[in-house]
């Protein structure tokens, strides 16, 4: 089944998703779709197809809420690294994805290019949570400087290769439903001793994820994969 997600709730769907239904799925009127708005979706009957997709609302769905709201700080990665970890981190359900450049970043976004690798960002996200099935669609945005974040987080973790003892499982064991966590991931070469120094005077606390060194975006989507695995098993 398909899911869309949509600004406004006029029963109405236009641009590149009226495209999508009507000239890569060709689907006619009757055909059933998923609709997604303000974070409730629906399932669909499209009632006619002219210069937009006029669809009816059957019921509701069954929420499918993630049991922890995580923000991931990912410090900004060379190449399509950010594009890999949009596509894989909104399928584990991710609230939203920060990208920082930090002092190792071998990247840099100049102001003349960042919008459109946003847009870009913003619709591998799209894309993602539609394969996923979620019930939204993550918020992707870009912040130049780590100490510009607002840390209004319930607990932080760190990726740090030199925890041994504290690991990620450890932390995660003690998460309660609907706490705000917020995961940060260094960019190729780690983070540097003073953005953690910084990370840690705002209550951040290192983890490890392993005996292992792992890429950034690889990091990224293993803890992701640690929490996401707990938190369906926990009160389930």
């Amino acid at each position: 089944m398909q899911r869309y997600f949509l600004d406004s709730d006029n029963q109405t769907i236009s641009g590149e998703d009226y495209f999508h239904i009507k000239q890569v799925m060709r689907m006619k009127p009757q055909d059933q779709i998923e609709v997604c708005i303000k974070d409730q979706c629906y399932l669909a009957s499209i009632k006619a197809i002219t210069d937009k997709v006029y669809f009816d609302i059957i019921e509701p769905l069954k929420k499918n809420t993630p049991k922890v709201e995580i923000t991931l700080i990912q410090g900004l990665g060379k190449s399509d690294k950010q594009e890999i970890v949009c596509k894989y981190a909104t399928q584990f359900g991710v609230s939203n994805i920060i990208f920082v450049p930090m002092q190792r970043s071998i990247a840099k976004y100049d102001d003349k290019s960042l919008d459109k690798k946003l847009d870009r960002l913003q619709k591998i996200a799209t894309e993602a949570a539609r394969l996923a099935h979620r019930d939204n669609v993550p918020k992707i945005t870009y912040v130049d400087d780590i100490k510009k974040i607002k840390h209004t987080f319930d607990k932080g973790f760190i990726a740090y290769e030199n925890t041994k003892d504290d690991t990620l499982w450890d932390k995660v064991e003690k998460l309660h439903q609907h706490e705000r966590l917020a995961l940060v991931v260094g960019p190729e070469g780690g983070i540097d001793e003073k953005e953690l120094a910084f990370l840690l005077e705002q209550g951040y606390i290192t983890v490890g994820l392993g005996s292992r060194i792992l890429q950034t975006e690889i990091a990224s989507l293993y803890a992701l994969s640690v929490i996401d695995a707990f938190m369906q098993t926990k009160n389930s």
